[in-house]
Parts: structure tokens; C-alpha cells; sequence
């Protein structure tokens, strides 16, 4: 009797312990900690501008980023109070694990704005990150507390040079695409002269210090008169190099036959990429050219589909009709557009318009630049 009595003495002081052990405060730390594991959605950050930062009217801002994935971040989007201003899509079709983009946005009115970065790992969104700028009329309205913001690029809008501002950073090639050499990388922010072009405006030739190579167009944002950038004929595409093998005997075997395998592609999802092309102009004669940059985000082709883009008289005028986009491709159609009254016009670019084509997301097909007219 004594010994039971010892032991129900002893489970109840371990039954206290474990109630004090359960009792400790919690740790310092944080609950919500974003996750990067594989399957879970993209993290990403705004590092500048700072929240509440106070700007003028048709000033540009640069929003840097960045976002991190376990699996890849394939594209980021700036929205300003909720409209759609920019679009990067990475280099590569699998997307960065570590995306660092400068989104640049020129606001044309008074008021707060709302500036939001979203992340995509193909049509998974991550939570957005967001900023609250205050947008003044005059300079002489800001507060003269407020720090600059630092580690931006900077623009001069007087200048006719015709320049590129690169979105991310960029592998600089031999030649106008990924199959050509890559002879040096060119960092992100970096505002560079434009010498060259090809005849869509697809890729740009740039001078990069001692150096001189092209960039893709989809991911910069171009400043400055580009009317009398020459087109430049690509090089030859490089050939494999190395000795030649000494040829060896042929030896017949009865191949065994193997099972079929059907793979079946994934869907696409087309997403207009970037709008190049002037944000402030005046009432001439003469029409501005705008090019329209495709990017199939998805993992298979696309088929046939048509796109349009909305003119300032209000009626929609063909862009044209893509016939395929296979997974990571993209494609720049041009438009030229005539400005009759000097207004704000909102140039809306609808791809995949009549609906044609079956998508991982039916709700991004659209994207917006707002142009000046005096």
C-alpha cells in the first residue's frame, strides 16, 4: 500500500513539471514566417521606395524588389492601385530561385497611390508586398524632411540619347538571342546606350562600358529619341567547336522495342510582358510606335490566338495574330498609334482577346501604360 502510494506521489509531480514546462513564455520568435519550401508560394519584398515617400507628379519611381522560391520565380508584376503597370518575366523558362527586379512607374496625378509587387512561380501568386507613396503637384509641396531614396537609377528625361534601363539583371550576348554567346553580364539598374536593334525591336545592342553586345528587350525599359537607332544585321549563329572524332565501326544490334510514352503538355498562359514605347508625346501628324512584348508563362504551346489594343478614340484595332507560343517564348508585335487631343490616355493591350485559348489563368491577359499627350 505504502508503494502505490509512493508512486501516485511521484506521477503527480512529473504531471506538474510537464504543466510548467508547458507554461514557459513564447519565444521572440516571428509566427508568420514566410515559406520557401517546395509547393509553398513566392516571398517577395519591397526594398525601395519607403512606405509613405512623397513624389511629383510625372516623376518616375523606382520600385526595387525581390523574391525568393524553393522551385523558381518565373515573373513579377507592379500594380498601382491595382492596375497592372509593369511586367518582368525571368531569363530563364524554370524561373529564379532569388529575382531581383526595378519596376519603374511614372505617376500622372495627384493623390496617394498604392504600389504592389506580386511574385508568380507559373500562375501560384505569392502575397503581395506593398508601399503607400504620396504623389504632389509642385516640388515645393514635399516635405523637406523626407530623405532621397537611394540606389536608384537615375533618368534624365532631357536627354535625347536613346538609353535602356535593364529591369533585372542580364546576360549580355553576342548576338539577338539565347543562342548565341554570352560575353558578360550587365547588372540590374544599369542605364546603358542603345546602338542597335533588330528590326521588332525584340533586342537591343548596347554599349556596357568597354563592351558592346545585345540584351532581350522584354526585360528593359527604354528612354530618350529611338526613332534613328539603325537596325543591325544579326551574326551567324555560333558553331560547335572541338576535334573530330575518329570514326569508329558500326555495330548492327536488333533494337528492343520499347513502350510508347505519350506526354501530355501542360496549358499555356500568355501574359503581356512589357509595353515599350514613349509615355508622354504631343498632338503630331504622325503616329507613335508602341511594341507589345507576348511571353507564354506556361508549360506548353498556346496554338493560334488574335490581340488587340484599345485606341484613343475608344474602338479596338487589331494587333495582330500570334500562331503559336511554345512554354517560355515570347513574342513583340509593333502598332503604330495616332494622338488627335491632348489628353491622358490609357493604352490597353488585351492579348488572347476573342478567348481562343484554354489557360493555366484567364485573368492576366491584359496590361496598361498611361501616355501623356500635351
Amino acid at each position: 500500500m505504502m508503494r502505490y502510494g509512493r508512486f501516485l506521489v511521484v506521477l503527480m509531480v512529473l504531471a506538474v513539471g510537464g504543466c510548467n514546462l508547458s507554461s514557459q513564455p513564447p519565444t521572440s520568435e516571428p509566427l508568420d514566417v514566410p515559406t520557401t519550401e517546395a509547393g509553398g508560394r513566392p516571398v517577395v519584398s519591397i526594398a525601395s521606395p519607403n512606405d509613405g515617400a512623397e513624389v511629383t507628379v510625372g516623376t518616375q519611381v523606382f520600385v526595387t524588389a525581390t523574391a525568393t522560391d524553393a522551385v523558381g520565380v518565373t515573373r513579377m508584376q507592379l500594380l498601382a492601385n491595382d492596375q497592372i503597370v509593369k511586367t518582368v518575366s525571368s531569363e530563364s523558362s524554370s524561373g529564379q530561385r532569388n529575382f531581383q527586379v526595378i519596376l519603374d512607374y511614372t505617376p500622372r496625378a495627384e493623390g496617394d497611390v498604392n504600389l504592389k509587387v506580386v511574385a508568380y512561380r507559373g500562375a501560384l501568386a505569392s502575397d503581395p508586398a506593398a508601399v503607400d507613396i504620396k504623389v504632389k503637384s509642385t516640388a515645393v509641396q514635399i516635405e523637406p524632411t523626407l530623405q532621397p531614396v537611394d540606389n536608384v537609377p537615375a533618368i534624365d528625361p532631357n536627354d535625347p540619347t536613346c538609353r535602356a534601363l535593364t529591369n533585372t539583371g542580364l546576360n549580355l550576348r553576342s548576338g539577338p538571342g539565347t543562342v548565341y554567346d554570352r560575353v558578360g553580364l550587365v547588372a540590374g539598374g544599369a542605364v546603358v546606350p542603345i546602338i542597335g536593334r533588330v528590326g521588332d525591336n525584340s533586342w537591343w545592342q548596347i554599349r556596357y562600358g568597354i563592351n558592346v553586345g545585345w540584351v532581350s528587350g522584354q526585360y528593359t525599359s527604354i528612354y530618350g529619341i529611338c526613332s534613328s537607332v539603325p537596325v543591325i544585321a544579326a551574326p551567324p549563329t555560333p558553331t560547335p567547336t572541338g576535334s573530330t572524332p575518329t570514326p569508329q565501326p558500326t555495330i548492327t544490334k536488333t533494337p528492343t522495342p520499347q513502350p510508347t510514352i505519350t506526354l501530355t503538355p501542360g496549358k499555356a498562359d500568355l501574359v503581356i510582358s512589357s509595353i515599350a514605347g514613349p509615355t508622354s508625346t504631343t498632338v503630331a501628324a504622325s503616329p507613335v510606335t508602341y511594341s507589345i512584348t507576348i511571353t507564354n508563362t506556361g508549360s506548353g504551346p498556346s496554338g493560334s490566338f488574335s490581340n488587340t489594343v484599345k485606341l484613343p478614340n475608344g474602338s479596338d484595332a487589331n494587333l495582330g495574330v500570334v500562331s503559336n507560343l511554345n512554354a517560355g517564348e515570347s513574342i513583340s508585335l509593333n502598332i503604330d498609334i495616332p494622338f488627335t487631343a491632348a489628353t491622358s490616355y490609357t493604352l490597353i493591350a488585351t492579348v488572347d482577346s476573342a478567348s481562343q485559348i484554354n489557360e493555366v489563368s484567364e485573368v492576366n491577359n491584359t496590361a496598361t501604360l498611361l501616355v501623356t499627350v500635351s
